[in-house]
């Protein structure tokens, strides 16, 4: 990209007011010794000055494909594989799927140079130094430069869309960048929106008509809304969202299915205040897949009904839990769905999942992510029934846009002091976990949260979490109660726990335990 004087100005302002402490901008970062600051894996890239993640403009997939920055949504486009080469120096890998890397256009040396997607092929232009400050944030200086210049956020814009090039290493905030590990997991066919959508399909699709063929209506920007498809459909009926549109609030009725092609996503920006759920689920036997659901003012996907199905949907940048099951919703299956960025003004609601509030028995979750909300991963509060949880994941929870929440991977239980005319008391649930990974959550890892049921953990892995990573008390006074209670054991079988302590003393370990 070219240079320009909004840049030079904001270059040279950032030089003078360091050098006016004495301080130069160079020496604001210490390099450490230390191998591999950052591990191989997958990682969202987020820049400290704008907040904002590193983004393949448009999703494309392709050599020369522009590199911006954009507000977190969790596509794949903002995925990105770090492998090191040795002395800290890496190369970055989209998380589009052709292996397509992080390049300097050209392997030029020059101040504006643009960085964009190309081809692996070895050379300088895709390998990254990297330098790590006191702050735990880290430059990423360019090997084709000589390791004189460095990755940068186009004239220290905090907006959407904003250029990624290569620019004079200085160390200020518009080159440094935070790694928030991250799964590729299953996303490739449910990632969010970014950038071009943003500008390509920014309407509202209310208009014009409708695509029915049979039992199925097509909902795409420009052509039939979704509430205009809901107002026709009924049991039997799939709904297929093409691309992204956007809509307000909308009840599923009983047995109608949603469903996605060509990078579904539906955007309930629109929405506002508590009534502003995304998609409501009162009735039974619905099947969603391959859809993205964000920007809803309260719950991405709210669930009252049962034996409703969903797969490989994604539920991100919503103001209350991602996915929430209450009120007698039961036997409800989730398969392969991510929750991640969702965030209320408090942080004390937007889980990941939220199967609480008088759940019912049966809800089943297989191969589901929940990272970086700003409450827990899974919260379980006052649930009236067991769930079962198999080969899921809840990574880094408990803060999100600024907000901090309790920050519980998997939180398991919660008196129940939310039925009128009852006093506050605790409903056992015996929850059973298989195969589950909790890491670096701001809390535990593992939660009981006074649940008063026999929990059973297997082959579950916590790893660094803030707490604890298995927090398992045996009694406990809850606030709500008001007295002490004993509660039933949990049993934690052949799991492993590294990097954090543990409270184990209300659970019995048996099989092959590690770290305990």
């Amino acid at each position: 990209m070219k240079t320009d004087i909004k840049k030079q100005l904001a270059a040279i302002a950032a030089t003078a007011c360091v050098a006016a402490t004495g301080v130069s901008a160079n020496l604001s970062i210490a390099t450490f010794a230390a191998s591999n600051y950052i591990s191989d894996g997958w990682y969202y890239i987020k820049n400290v000055n704008s907040q904002k993640y590193l983004d393949v403009s448009g999703k494309k997939d392709a050599n020369g494909s522009n590199v911006i920055q954009y507000q977190g949504n969790g596509g794949d486009n903002q995925k990105w594989y770090v492998k090191n080469l040795g002395n800290n120096i890496i190369t970055i890998q989209s998380g589009l799927g052709s292996g397509r890397m992080l390049d300097v256009q050209n392997g030029a040396n020059t101040d504006g140079t643009n960085i964009r997607l190309w081809e692996s092929n070895g050379a300088s232009a895709q390998k990254f130094k990297v330098v790590k400050n006191s702050s735990g944030v880290y430059c990423l200086l360019t090997e084709n430069s000589n390791e004189t210049k460095a990755v940068d956020v186009y004239g220290f814009s905090k907006d959407n869309n904003a250029n990624i090039n290569q620019w004079t290493y200085n160390g200020l905030t518009c080159q440094q960048f935070k790694f928030e590990a991250t799964s590729k997991g299953s996303s490739s066919t449910s990632s969010s929106s970014s950038s071009s959508s943003s500008s390509s399909s920014s309407s509202s699709s209310s208009s014009s008509s409708s695509t029915t063929s049979g039992t199925t209506i097509e909902v795409k920007n420009g052509g039939t809304s979704l509430a205009t498809a809901i107002s026709k459909a009924k049991a039997g009926t799939t709904i297929v969202i093409n691309g992204t549109v956007k809509s307000g609030a909308v009840k599923v009725p009983a047995g109608v299915n949603i469903s996605g092609k060509n990078n579904a996503v539906i955007d309930f920006s629109s929405t506002s205040g508590s009534n502003g759920r995304g998609l409501s689920f009162y009735g039974n036997g619905s099947t969603v897949q391959n859809i993205t659901v964000k920007n809803a003012s309260d719950n991405g996907i709210y669930i009252e009904g049962s034996n409703n199905t969903f797969k490989y949907v994604t539920c991100t940048y919503n103001h209350d839990a991602g996915f929430q099951v209450s009120n007698g919703g039961a036997y409800n299956k989730f398969y392969n769905c991510n929750a991640n960025h969702n965030w209320d003004a408090t942080g004390e609601n937007a889980d990941g999942y939220a199967n609480k509030l008088h759940s019912g028995a049966g809800n089943y979750y297989e191969n589901c992510i929940a990272e970086y909300n700003s409450d827990d991963g899974w919260d379980c509060y006052a649930a009236h029934g067991a769930v079962t949880l198999v080969n899921c994941q809840a990574n880094y929870n408990g803060y999100c846009n600024g907000i901090y929440g309790d920050g519980n991977g998997f939180k398991m239980g919660g008196v129940d002091n939310k039925t009128p005319g009852v006093k506050a008391h605790l409903d056992p649930c015996n929850h059973v976990l298989k195969g589950c990974t909790a890491k670096g959550n701001l809390a535990s890892g593992f939660d009981r949260n006074n649940q008063n049921g026999v929990v059973t953990m297997e082959n579950c892995i916590a790893d660094g979490n803030k707490k604890n990573n298995y927090n398992w008390p045996l009694t406990g006074k809850p606030s709500a109660l008001g007295y002490e209670v004993t509660f039933g054991k949990a049993k934690i079988i052949s799991c492993t726990s590294k990097n954090s302590s543990n409270n184990i003393k209300g659970a019995t370990l048996s099989g092959n335990c590690v770290g305990f």
